[in-house]
């Protein structure tokens, strides 16, 4: 049922829509990320809500397609967020009509975005490298099962590589030095809680991705070289 690495040659049928989920959900992290929120009494980010569908995502590309294609569509992560961010700018700056007066708000939320985008790349990317290479790996180990279990341990690995080099550099001055272990274990867990609240919903999704795409990809042999596109 496995077959060669994602190719043009091959044509799946749900893989760009999976693809197409992940980035937007990218790009709505961005602006929002910089909004400081309580959470259990810890300040934190507000897109904590939302984000740890970002590695539902990663768990199901991993799982069904493979690493390869995984890594691909973190590329295509850190292409969506450096041309958001460039258009941010060019937004922020460009002058405004003498009739517009909140050119300021705009300036402030937008001009964020290239310290949010810097830190958020590299906390996305190795979070999602390390994410889709545990799973990966422990789907060699096991022969394929103990599906469950590896989109735990993998999401466990991942947020918390995640969480730990966003909130230490993306969010530092934003949460006050003597918060920032607790929000970070607390965004962690949170987002470790949400995976295994969805693992119903993520298992027979995975499933039925591999159903219909007839492919249940083994990484047996993979290049996991993560700065391959």
């Amino acid at each position: 049922m496995s077959a060669k690495t994602l190719s043009p040659e091959r044509r799946y049928k749900y893989f760009f829509h999976l693809a197409m989920w992940n980035v937007i959900l990218i790009i709505i992290c961005i602006p929002t990320a910089g909004k400081i929120v309580n959470f259990f009494g810890f300040p934190t980010t507000v897109s904590i809500l939302y984000f740890p569908f970002i590695y539902i995502f990663s768990d199901v590309l991993t799982e069904v397609y493979g690493y390869a294609a995984a890594r691909r569509v973190i590329w295509y992560n850190t292409i969506a967020q450096l041309f958001t961010m460039v258009v941010f700018q060019f937004v922020a700056y460009y002058p405004p009509a003498s009739s517009f007066h909140d050119d300021a708000s705009y300036r402030t939320v937008l001009t964020t975005a290239p310290w949010l985008v810097c830190f958020g790349i590299l906390a996305v990317f190795t979070g999602d490298v390390a994410n889709n290479y545990v799973l990966a790996k422990m789907k060699v180990a096991t022969g394929k099962t103990r599906q469950a279990l590896r989109f735990v341990l993998s999401t466990i690995a991942g947020q918390g590589v995640n969480t730990a080099v966003y909130w230490t550099f993306g969010l530092w001055g934003l949460i006050p030095l003597r918060a920032l272990i607790p929000s970070i274990a607390i965004g962690t867990v949170f987002k470790v809680a949400v995976e295994i609240v969805m693992l119903p919903v993520t298992l027979r999704f995975a499933n039925f991705l591999k159903k219909a795409e007839c492919e249940d990809y083994l990484d047996v042999g993979t290049d996991f070289n993560p700065f391959k596109f």
